[in-house]
């Protein structure tokens, strides 16, 4: 029976080793056991799918995982990353609870495509040296980057090699402001810890983090034509004031402010033509939501959690305004 099985699921096995008479035929093995133990990789030559991201990390995940040439999907929890060159392998997901390293030979691999780092990752000191050496480096199988950390210009040098990037999440030292139009595929970034020079103009989502905001970093931002989402979380602006112009954000959809040390925000309904969604969350500094925001046409939902009483209150006035003018499609949700 066990010869027709594709998929085994591991579970509390102190030895899963026991389990090699299904390796034969397995192509998706999940193990969830928090002892450490071991699996042979010879034992399940045509694996395409592993996931032992849930175990202890003192799990010594496979033997020979080289042979593992099928391998399409990895999900592992380790300090340091095997050198080997998996030549199917698409995805991989590193569950690190400390800083990882990026190595060279992960990037050669001609098919993969996505790479996330739990705890963040940094270029190994090979690929430093590459950008450096190499200005014909091109990398183009990859679309996803997460978490990079971004020291200094030499890193973002190397990500030069990658324009056909399309997800990048990084965070960045507060000595280096990076400069991303160089991407031309980049479609949703997300930066913590670092000002802004630059931005690719076909952005459709960008999320930041404890970045401080100057008045032409957000026209920057506000300049994108493809941008639908805008997260700002836990992020400052010059004079804690955000002033908005005509032509801003004109395909932005959906809108969260997290966290923002604002006071005073002036916009106008024709700043924001296509806004469905805005999200406010514990913005103590912010006196009142502008009341124009109201007549966008488009808009669907207001959500405030955890405000001051003053946002509270002039979200429920737009609300009352715009059944006055028989709009009833708006709703106000208020979360304490």
């Amino acid at each position: 029976m066990y010869q027709q099985q594709h998929h085994l699921s591991i579970n509390n096995v102190a030895r899963p080793s026991y389990l090699l008479p299904f390796g034969l035929h397995v192509r998706s093995p999940l193990y969830t056991s928090s002892k450490p133990s071991t699996l042979t990789s010879h034992s399940f030559n045509i694996l395409r799918v592993l996931d032992s991201s849930e175990r202890s990390p003192d799990f010594n995940y496979v033997i020979g995982i080289e042979l593992l040439v099928h391998l399409r999907y990895l999900a592992i929890s380790c300090a340091q990353l095997p050198s080997v060159n998996l030549r199917k392998l698409e995805f991989i997901f590193v569950d690190n609870k400390r800083e990882g390293e990026i190595p060279d030979i992960l990037l050669n691999m001609e098919s993969l495509r996505h790479v996330y780092f739990r705890g963040g990752a940094c270029f190994s000191a090979s690929c430093r040296q590459q950008a450096n050496k190499d200005e014909s480096l091109q990398i183009n199988n990859l679309q996803t980057i997460s978490t990079l950390h971004i020291s200094d210009e030499t890193d973002e040098n190397f990500l030069r090699f990658s324009p056909n990037l399309r997800r990048l999440k990084c965070e960045v030292g507060s000595l280096h402001n990076p400069s991303f139009n160089f991407f031309n595929q980049l479609e949703s970034l997300t930066l913590s810890g670092s000002g802004l020079t630059s931005l690719p103009f076909n952005l459709k989502k960008l999320t930041l983090k404890s970045v401080k905001m100057s008045l032409e970093q957000m026209e920057i931002i506000g300049r994108l034509l493809n941008l639908e989402v805008l997260k700002l979380q836990s992020a400052s602006f010059d004079g804690n004031k955000w002033d908005t112009s005509e032509g801003e954000f004109p395909q932005l959809k959906f809108l969260k402010v997290h966290c923002v040390q604002i006071a005073e925000w002036n916009t106008s309904s024709d700043h924001f033509p296509r806004l469905q969604r805005l999200l406010l969350e514990h913005c103590h500094l912010l006196k009142m939501i502008p009341s124009s925001l109201g007549d966008i046409p488009t808009l669907q939902m207001i959500k405030v959690y955890g405000c001051a009483q003053a946002i509270v209150e002039s979200a429920s006035k737009i609300q009352e305004e715009q059944r006055d003018m028989g709009n009833e499609e708006l709703k106000v949700m208020i979360v304490n």
